[in-house]
């Protein structure tokens, strides 16, 4: 941690800190053991059965979306066991791999001035403000129809930062700078594949990081324009898919919107508000402080030139405004609605990793560098950030969740005992009972009282019935 020395408090603190963490990442752990899926699970696993996994992977791309990676990910894991005890993992291993890719992506920004389990604290401090201020943690991490299209890219996404930064720093041996290479290029094949909004932040990341290397003449040049021409072919294969006209109409059709002059005048207050509702997070405050107090003696090295602050810089915080405005823009642009909450975890996701290095920059340019240390703010900052990361909505609810995940669970047992029950008496019209308070966290969606529904008819065709029906509570 620099030049910061620990005092007996700060030991407590951060061990206090590192306990939290621990507590609040396994609740959200455990309530994934309540888990099960929901509307397009069982679609995909229908046709996972039915057409084998090659089959399946033809027909969603020729009638359903060139989202290839999600097609291959949710298939693969529909035809690993029965769906209703499977489900449970998934949201347990990107529980994990979030906390796991936000330390890899740290450790590669600290290059070693910072120990395993600090890196390994700050990493799952991240991690806690990510599901601290994602919209909707059901569609974030629970519900696979949300957490395959958009969290596992963000995962792949936060390792491809980590690699990218590797490769401009510390890695000088020639066989690392090819397996960087290999991985990445992989990384950013998947991310393309699963949805749009990360697929276009992605080549939006690689397209700066080409143009920089380019005009600083960096030896990484090609190794940025083929990433770059990697991205285009993976771009071209989503987006030609005869299927995403399907979805359009699909999606679509039916559907009530606002006039688009409605939609361009609430575009802007729209995005702003939810930039302040993340800001009104005091953990990001508390947090940013920290860092910021602790990179005080390396700022020096990389913001200042013969002690003036290097005003290009500025153009960091500049982009990445743009780049939440630009990617918020693509649901009021098409559907002339703000983007499902599902998709909006990318947008967090673009936030918080720009949170840090534009408070830093900002700061800077606002103070010079000249700024005493003032390390004695470190200690206030870790209470405030370790009584925001236990009283974050999200946090509460997941508390109130662990009693509605238990009846919610018990409920669903409930209905598919009986929704097996009534197959072997050879029903084939089946009305299940209504859940009585699921879970918020966990809950994406339900079945519908009209068995037309889409929702009603996957379960339907994964149950090989006629149609099933939602009913009143039991």
């Amino acid at each position: 941690m620099n030049n910061y020395k620990l005092f007996p408090t700060d030991r407590i603190l951060i061990g206090l800190l590192a306990v939290i963490f621990t507590a609040v990442l396994a609740l959200f752990i455990g309530l994934s053991l309540f888990n099960y899926p929901s509307a397009d699970d069982f679609c995909y696993a229908a046709k996972a059965r039915d057409l084998g996994f090659f089959g399946a992977q033809v027909f969603w791309y020729e009638q359903w979306s060139g989202r290839y990676t999600l097609n291959l990910i949710w298939t693969a894991f529909m035809l690993s066991g029965d769906v209703f005890h499977t489900y449970r993992f998934p949201p347990i291993i990107l529980l994990i791999t979030t906390w796991l890719s936000a330390s890899f992506l740290i450790a590669k920004i600290a290059q070693g001035h910072i120990s395993i389990f600090l890196t390994l604290l700050f990493g799952g401090v991240v991690t806690l403000l990510f599901i601290a201020g994602v919209p909707d943690p059901a569609q974030t991490f629970y519900w696979l129809g949300g957490s395959f299209t958009y969290q596992m890219p963000n995962v792949f996404l936060i390792l491809l930062l980590g690699l990218l930064i590797w490769r401009e720093t510390t890695a000088s041996n020639k066989k690392l700078q090819r397996l960087i290479f290999i991985i990445a290029s992989l990384l950013v094949i998947a991310i393309i594949g699963a949805n749009e909004i990360s697929s276009l932040l992605t080549s939006m990341i690689i397209l700066g990081g080409a143009l920089y290397a380019l005009l600083m003449r960096r030896d990484s040049r090609i190794f940025w324009l083929a990433l770059l021409l990697i991205a285009a072919g993976a771009t071209l294969i989503s987006i030609l898919a005869p299927g995403n006209a399907q979805r359009m109409v699909a999606e679509h059709g039916g559907q009530l919107r606002p006039a688009p002059w409605l939609a361009a005048l609430l575009y802007l207050p729209w995005v702003g508000l939810r930039i302040f509702y993340w800001l009104s997070n005091l953990g990001l405050w508390a947090s940013a402080l920290i860092v910021f107090l602790l990179t005080l003696p390396a700022a020096s090295r990389f913001l200042y030139a013969n002690g003036k602050f290097r005003r290009l810089l500025l153009l960091f915080p500049v982009l990445w405004i743009a780049a939440i405005f630009i990617l918020n823009g693509i649901g009021f642009l098409i559907n002339y609605y703000p983007l499902p909450e599902r998709a909006e975890s990318v947008i967090y996701l673009l936030f918080l990793l720009g949170w840090y290095p534009s408070f830093m920059i900002l700061a800077h340019w606002m103070m010079g560098n000249k700024i005493a240390g003032n390390n004695y703010l470190i200690r206030p900052a870790l209470v405030f950030l370790i009584i925001s990361l236990l009283g974050t909505p999200n946090t509460f609810e997941a508390y109130k969740d662990v009693y509605r995940g238990y009846r919610y669970d018990q409920e669903m047992r409930e209905r598919i005992n009986a929704i097996y029950a009534a197959k072997q008496r050879g029903e084939m019209e089946i009305t299940v009972n209504s859940l009585s308070r699921p879970p918020r966290t966990l809950f994406a969606t339900d079945l519908a009282t009209d068995f037309r529904n889409p929702r009603n008819q996957c379960l339907s065709e994964y149950l090989k019935i006629r149609s099933i029906t939602l009913g009143p509570p039991k």
